[in-house]
């Protein structure tokens, strides 16, 4: 199967254009694609038989009888045929399977399905049917949502076992109580196995289950043979994996053990986010609350074929945020989709805040860098801190803009959407680096706080090593007790947070456990101003990056100049070794590296001198 994350925009079009090349006439026309929608018959048939059915026409406000089906729409390029009407149909396999696990063997089943029941080469209708997707998915009987076969784990599971896992989940719910065989150690392993297989589905990664597995009133699991409701799985991941958990308490998590983990908290995260998701909604799509931007970094890391979806998918709970994305409008390209959303959410939050949380990309950085991309690929492990979601928390202590004007958010974009323009002032021009806190080895942060330790002790010698050698070479007079003793401040700060991650259970000091998840949300590095300052940004921070504290950002930037032949005619002071922050302007071009964190500075102390002389700067 090809690779969602690296099919180009061209290539997913040319896939789908080939599911188009089948005979002419063989989807019925719709008059209104606003109102109707095409429903797919199945009929009855035996496991090895051709699969045969028949379209119609329906219009939703008659409330016609129909089930939905939630699957992975697979590779487009493996395709098999049906026969409708006595016409071939050319789907991909993934539909093909779905339809023949759901396949009655007396009765026809009358199904809608996305890719089945839309005509994917008429862009208008696609762009009106998939703004319609909650309203069918939530006036269906029932939503099939099709996980794929059951995956036995190289022979450690067996279908008898994950029979025994499922019956369990379903147990706890409708006996609203726990079975003493929860507690065996053989009945844990059953059950941990289950869970493992169960989470291993790639339909729990797709970006439009949020749609299909909130909206419907009633929905059904189906995993190779087997079939759960909705409401007993959901239910075992909010109230029952914590006995898993808790009996993990003091493992190192290494090995079985760590998958178990990884598993669990792997269930607990994808559904809850569902859960709570429709219990907001009700009967209905509205407003997720107002940090639009935290949802859809939340939701934005599962997969979509198009990436285009990874926005449209999310329309019906975010309506009214992103007044310049009203419809899932297929004719703009990916590009111009996410640079309105990222002007939205800076418009809607009047702040920077969308800008947090860069994530390191597998590409080069490409221009516009102040855009969210949500196509860029962050770590993988469930339990990571997300950057985004761990730097906006960080704003409830930090404040570094404090003292200068807010944005003004009305004229902040070029007409062609690729500009941004922005005030603020230059905090000190990056002369030096240190090692990252994570290094690049198999050993995760998260696999104990041992190994946390060992990063921490790792991190002190090198850095010490590193600042001292820095100090010596870029200027003698950077090697003063005073400057000295201000990284050694800085480096106690990190060291307390991240250590403070290590004992999160015990900590009740919140803010430096919101400082270690930032800290430990991405691979990060220590780095030295001109002017002897400091501070920790993303392990992409460069030489000649440069730390600026922008209007309404709450955290310092790193951002890099792109430098061209008038830059060179410019003679600039940093304000972190000057005594007032006027400043001439050496750059008005920059790339958005990351945000940072300085210090001396998070809380506006270098706003409140007073001489803060604010500059215009365009950011590419």
């Amino acid at each position: 199967m090809a690779d969602l994350g690296q099919l180009s925009l061209p290539e997913i079009q040319d896939d789908s254009h080939q599911l188009g090349n089948n005979e002419p006439n063989v989807r019925p026309l719709l008059q209104d694609p606003a109102k109707q929608i095409r429903l797919f018959t199945l009929w009855p048939g035996s496991q090895g038989s051709a699969i045969q059915g028949a379209f119609s026409v329906a219009t939703l406000d008659d409330e016609p009888a129909y089930q939905c089906i939630s699957y992975v729409w697979g590779d487009a390029s493996n395709t098999k045929y049906i026969m409708v009407d006595g016409k071939e149909l050319k789907i991909t396999t993934s539909l093909f399977l779905a339809l023949r696990r759901v396949r009655s063997e007396q009765e026809r089943t009358t199904l809608w399905a996305d890719a089945l029941c839309i005509n994917q080469d008429d862009h208008e209708e696609k762009r009106v049917q998939v703004d319609m997707m909650f309203e069918i998915y939530s006036k269906c009987s029932n939503c099939l949502m099709w996980l794929g076969e059951v995956d036995l784990l190289e022979g450690k599971l067996s279908l008898d076992v994950a029979r025994y896992g499922l019956e369990f989940i379903e147990f706890l719910y409708y006996a609203k109580a726990e079975d003493a065989s929860f507690s065996t150690a053989e009945g844990s392993e059953k059950l941990n196995l289950t869970i493992r297989s169960l989470v291993k589905c790639q339909w729990w990664r797709r970006i439009w289950i949020v749609q299909e597995c909130v909206a419907p009133p009633t929905a059904t699991f189906l995993w190779g043979p087997f079939t759960i409701s909705r409401s007993p799985l959901t239910n075992f991941a909010l109230n029952h994996a914590d006995v898993i958990l808790s009996s993990l308490k003091g493992w190192t998590l290494a090995g079985d053990e760590w998958l178990i983990y990884e598993a669990i908290t792997t269930l607990t995260r994808l559904t809850i986010s569902l859960v709570s998701l429709r219990a907001a909604l009700g009967s209905g799509p509205q407003g997720v609350g107002e940090d639009i931007t935290s949802f859809l970094w939340n939701t934005c890391d599962r997969q979509a074929l198009d990436p285009r979806d990874k926005i449209f998918a999310l329309l019906p709970f975010i309506a009214g945020a992103l007044p310049s994305v009203k419809s899932s409008n297929y004719d703009i390209d990916c590009d111009e989709l996410y640079s309105r959303v990222t002007v939205d959410l800076i418009q809607s939050s009047q702040s920077l805040l969308p800008l947090l949380g860069r994530r390191p990309s597998a590409t080069p950085v490409e221009e516009p860098t102040w855009v969210v991309d949500w196509r860029r690929k962050g770590k993988t492990e469930p339990i990571d801190p997300q950057p985004y979601v761990t730097a906006h928390v960080l704003r409830e202590y930090y404040n570094a803009s404090y003292g200068i004007p807010q944005l003004d958010s009305r004229n902040v974009v070029s007409s062609d959407g690729r500009r941004l323009s922005l005030h603020g002032y230059l905090v000190g021009t990056i002369v030096g680096t240190g090692v990252p806190l994570a290094d690049a080895s198999s050993d995760t942060v998260y696999s104990s706080s041992f190994s946390i330790r060992n990063l921490v002790e790792k991190w002190k010698r090198d850095s010490a090593a590193d600042a001292a050698s820095t100090f010596r070479e870029l200027d003698k007079t950077l090697g003063t007790d005073d400057h000295s003793a201000r990284f050694f401040t800085m480096r106690s700060d990190v060291e307390k947070a991240v250590l403070g991650w290590a004992n999160i259970q015990g900590s009740d000091d919140r803010e430096n456990l919101c400082m270690a998840a930032w800290l430990t949300a991405s691979k990060m590095t220590t780095f030295l101003t001109r002017g002897g300052g400091t501070g920790v940004g993303t392990y992409g921070t460069k030489l000649g990056d440069e730390v600026w504290i922008l209007c309404s950002g709450h955290m310092p930037f790193i951002l890099r100049p792109v430098r061209n032949n008038e830059d060179q005619h410019y003679n600039n002071s940093d304000v972190d070794g000057s005594a007032a922050f006027i400043f001439r302007r050496k750059h008005i071009r920059y790339h958005v590296v990351s945000e940072c964190y300085m210090h001396g500075a998070m809380r506006g102390e270098m706003s409140e001198a007073g001489k803060t002389v604010l500059q215009t700067i365009t950011l590419y």
